[in-house]
């Protein structure tokens, strides 16, 4: 275009009608950009505000790492908040025995056994420190020591530590700083899509070289997924009290480790055997209960209510009346919080002939130990049953 045709054109859009339409343009421009903004807000993957028994900050930490992943591995995809939060898990237990600051410090620091070869956590080889820069950053150890909520090893830290919260430091103390090196760590330094089964195995044997440590992994992985059901459209998973929190995550822990069912089975010291009546604990024609050491629905909920400092009665019926607070059938789901009990009969609304119980995690989700042959596990609530809930 000519200065000529530049300086027409621009004396049309000032002319008698100009003005209307270059507004008309601007409006254009800006509903796009808010648009596109909205686009680029919506497409984020992943994000979840509350998941029971994640603390909020080393939550944040694992939806920070996902977000700002692409920056330092643009080649790597598929990673996910619930696979770094089922390291978390295995390593520390969500740093476990530490309070996590706001910027993410932990205290007190998190350090795993000494690795002087004496057997200690399976090791035999003594592993040293040695340089001073990784004495230093094990807290004076001559043996080397896994560090921080997620582990790492000195040597490992020093070539490969991050800042995660830009504060300007590494620390493997940091839970912002952990969590985007154990993201990294995973991608490595070529092209890897973790959401393809074989690639994700890799990526967590390259973390820690042990077939059984990736199984694990993956069934903490799994379990995430479903209590971070609505995590693709980032609406959140409500977390509910601490008291909740704790009863879940017990919960989960007992699903992780696929404990069988087992009529009468279970209580508040963990899985028992349980027993047959005539009716209940067979399956294919003998008794299973008598040789399975499991929980049956109630027992998972005694068991799972006892690890957050709470004694509740054994069966399901008397769980129900002893509920100081009965959330009622006509409450629907939306009253429920993450920990409370929801109680199934063949009643519903009664409150009278409850033959089921369940643990809520949220999002019409709940754990529980359903019938023989099968493990805890999560599912929808039983909706054409359900008589209401119970909180302790």
């Amino acid at each position: 275009m000519t200065g000529k045709q530049k300086a027409m054109l621009i004396g049309f859009l000032i002319g008698p009608f100009g003005g209307f339409m270059l507004l008309l343009i601007l409006i254009a421009a800006v509903m796009g950009a808010n648009m596109s903004a909205q686009a680029g807000e919506a497409a984020q993957p992943g994000v979840v505000s509350s998941v029971a028994g994640i603390p909020p900050v080393l939550l944040s930490a694992y939806n920070n790492a996902v977000a700002n992943l692409p920056k330092l591995r643009p080649n790597c995809t598929g990673m996910t908040w619930s696979l770094l939060a089922a390291i978390g898990e295995v390593e520390s237990t969500q740093a476990a025995g530490s309070s996590i600051a706001a910027n993410g410090d932990i205290n007190p620091p998190i350090y795993g056994p000494v690795l002087d070869g004496s057997g200690v956590g399976g090791n035999t080889t003594a592993v040293y420190n040695t340089t001073d820069a990784e004495k230093q950053l094990d807290g004076g150890s001559t043996y080397a020591r896994a560090m921080g909520p997620m582990q790492f090893m000195p040597a490992t830290w020093i070539s490969d530590g991050q800042d995660g919260n830009s504060d300007g430091a590494r620390n493997p103390q940091n839970v912002f700083d952990a969590a985007l090196t154990t993201a990294t760590y995973l991608c490595g330094t070529g092209t890897t899509d973790l959401s393809k089964p074989d690639q994700v195995n890799a990526a967590i044997l390259r973390y820690n070289h042990s077939q059984a440590y990736v199984d694990e992994v993956l069934k903490w992985k799994t379990t995430y997924d479903q209590m971070g059901q609505n995590a693709g459209n980032g609406s959140p998973v409500p977390g509910g009290s601490a008291r909740g929190q704790a009863v879940v995550a017990a919960a989960q822990r007992e699903m992780a480790a696929n404990i069988p069912y087992s009529w009468g089975g279970g209580g508040t010291n963990g899985p028992s055997l349980g027993y047959c009546d005539g009716t209940n604990g067979y399956l294919n024609g003998s008794c299973s209960a008598s040789h399975t050491v499991g929980f049956d629905c109630s027992g998972l909920a005694q068991y799972a209510y006892a690890q957050a400092g709470v004694n509740i009665a054994r069966t399901a019926q008397d769980q129900y009346d002893g509920a100081p607070t009965k959330i009622p059938l006509s409450a629907g789901l939306a009253a429920l919080q993450p920990g409370d009990l929801v109680f199934f009969s063949l009643n519903p609304g009664t409150g009278k002939g409850i033959y089921h119980v369940g643990i809520y995690i949220g999002g019409g989700q709940m754990i529980n130990a359903a019938h023989t042959g099968t493990n805890v596990r999560s599912e929808s609530v039983w909706m054409s049953s359900y008589t209401g809930g119970g909180r302790y």
